[in-house]
């Protein structure tokens, strides 16, 4: 996906540590949107508290092994993507969130968002990415499908106390990268 194929007024960059607090603000309302119906409050809080504040932000954001990229309208947090190259082997990744607002869904942000990854998993010679997903949330298991990821596995992702199953899945970077799957 070309930036220009991205919604009007819309563009996806580098994520810089003055966004920690926004995007701190944006992962949170999200994650509760998404997850509340499927999980106790406490627990809920719990995992927020843990992954989405802003001290956590910043570091995900300066993370040498990592790359966060938002999308922005308006000045405003549209969506974000997280990626950490794994230290042991260098060769995969590890897509760890792509979220977008429940307003931009279905413009083709994710796609680009995705693209923003791959392309800097390029960069430095991953060779497949790899991501796990609620087995309840349809919606990006879907998406995360039709842009060629394969189920490999499931693994219990814990959120608070609450044990859930997620599905692992995996997308080859190498044939993506050499003019495969747009």
């Amino acid at each position: 996906m070309t930036e220009g194929a991205l919604p009007a007024a819309s563009m996806i960059r580098r994520a810089r540590r003055s966004d920690a607090e926004a995007l701190s603000d944006f992962a949170v309302r999200l994650f509760r949107d998404t997850y509340s119906g499927d999980t106790a409050a406490s627990d809920l809080e719990s995992y927020i508290d843990e992954h989405f504040s802003t001290e956590r932000q910043a570091a995900e954001i300066d993370d040498p092994s990592a790359a966060v990229f938002v999308a922005m309208a308006d000045n405003l947090i549209i969506g974000y993507a997280h990626v950490v190259v794994r230290l042991a082997d260098e060769r995969s990744a590890l897509l760890k969130r792509i979220y977008v607002d429940a307003g931009w869904r279905g413009r083709g942000l994710a796609g680009g968002l995705l693209d923003a990854v791959v392309g800097e998993a390029g960069k430095r010679g991953v060779t497949h990415l790899e991501l796990t997903v609620f087995e309840r949330n349809n919606r990006a298991l879907a998406f995360y499908r039709r842009v060629g990821f394969a189920a490999i596995g499931s693994t219990t992702f814990m959120v608070g106390e609450d044990p859930q199953t997620d599905v692992v899945m995996q997308l080859d970077l190498v044939g993506r990268l050499n003019g495969g799957l747009a």
